[in-house]
């Protein structure tokens, strides 16, 4: 085989995940220094995940521009968009081109007189992948956006690593305000300025996603004190009482005494279903230990890049679990028929390989399903089985 043609990576640049973790935030402008057709490709697969982005921006870098410089082009396109747009946070990203060339969009931040808080941050594409992308800029807002009102609530948390606003994350929000829990700022999904500035009055921050969030995490901690814990997705009913007992015990709140979860088990599964699992690292640790508490693990999991500890993933998944990180589509399909999967719990881009092997595929990757807290574990359990929810 090739090794160097990569047949469709399962990876991509740091400029899709800056947008991504950007693009649900509340009145946020997103202005990329770069070429066109950076942003209109980043713009339509966002909207085919059903992210629907807000308006992005971009100076549309030519040729001309490459060669000689454009950041006064730059400069006025940020003046322009405080001036016509009025967001709330404006930010400014590089690309590929405008890194190579040395752009500086921080200095062309400082020489715009604009009245919106700008954030400029560096994310060409080769500096790092999506997972960095992610990561660098929950970092940046955590160290330059979040502050504090001076009057600390000690029952609230932030919730950090969630860039996806849906009904998984209005589920969330929901478990934990039956618990007395109040969700002071998300980062990212669905927060605004207002938001982002009460940051440090939370008594706990929570990071759902360790990739993403755990830098933010240490940011917080060192500017506001503020503790933090790693939790795991609540998927399924014993994985909830976990997260919330876990939560609890953080805040100093009372666990409810009980011995059992007051909700009633979900039947194992049909043995004759051969689960893949596409993901991040967080999501198919989760839906592992769902899967394997339903007496049905996953037989393979496909990750999109290199987990915290890929031992977590493997002690999720258990022995029989073939784990492939970052493969390409023909590794992707002779795993596929060597394990003889039966069903994909996936997203998008394993649509066309699930439908060319005839494999069945739930997509649980973009939003469109409720699958954390007690409803979606039966939510998710239904539709493995194949009935309709």
């Amino acid at each position: 085989m090739p090794d160097a043609a990569i047949r469709i990576p399962r990876s991509t640049c740091q400029l899709f995940g800056a947008i991504k973790a950007l693009s649900t935030m509340k009145n946020t402008c997103i202005l990329v220094h770069g070429p066109k057709g950076c942003v209109y490709h980043i713009n339509y697969i966002l909207g085919m995940r059903g992210d629907r982005p807000r308006e992005i921006f971009s100076t549309c870098l030519n040729e001309h521009d490459v060669i000689f410089g454009a950041e006064d082009r730059l400069t006025r396109a940020i003046c322009e968009l405080d001036r016509e747009i009025h967001p709330d946070l404006l930010v400014v990203l590089s690309c590929c081109a405008s890194g190579i060339i040395g752009e500086d969009v921080h200095a062309a931040v400082r020489a715009a007189s604009v009245s919106t808080p700008v954030l400029a941050i560096d994310s060409g594409g080769f500096e790092g992948d999506h997972a960095e992308g992610y990561r660098d800029t929950l970092i940046r807002i955590a160290a330059s956006l979040a502050g504090s009102t001076g009057h600390p609530d000690p029952h609230a948390v932030n919730l950090l690593g969630v860039l996806r606003a849906g009904p998984d994350l209005g589920e969330i929000r929901r478990i934990l305000t039956s618990a007395g829990i109040r969700v002071a700022a998300v980062l990212t999904a669905g927060t605004g300025m207002a938001d982002l500035g009460r940051m440090g009055d939370a008594g706990l921050n929570i990071v759902l996603c360790e990739t993403s969030g755990l830098g933010a995490a240490e940011v917080l901690l060192s500017r506001f004190g503020t503790p933090y814990i790693v939790a795991d997705l609540p998927i399924g009913i014993p994985a909830t009482d976990t997260f919330l007992d876990t939560i609890r015990s953080a805040l100093s709140l009372p666990c409810p005494e009980k011995s059992t979860s007051p909700h009633e088990p979900i039947p194992p599964l049909d043995p004759s279903h051969r689960i893949a699992i596409f993901s991040g690292p967080t999501r198919a640790i989760a839906l592992s230990r769902f899967l394997s508490g339903l007496s049905n693990p996953p037989r393979l999991i496909v990750l999109d890049f290199l987990p915290p500890s890929l031992e977590k993933v493997a002690a999720a998944a258990g022995p029989g679990c073939v784990i492939l990180v970052e493969p390409d589509s023909g590794e992707i399909r002779d795993a596929l028929a060597a394990e003889e999967i039966t069903l994909v719990l996936g997203g998008m881009l394993e649509r066309p390989v699930a439908g060319m092997l005839g494999i069945r595929l739930i997509d649980v990757m973009h939003g469109s399903q409720r699958t954390v807290g007690y409803e979606g574990a039966r939510i998710l359990a239904a539709l493995i089985a194949g009935e309709k929810k």
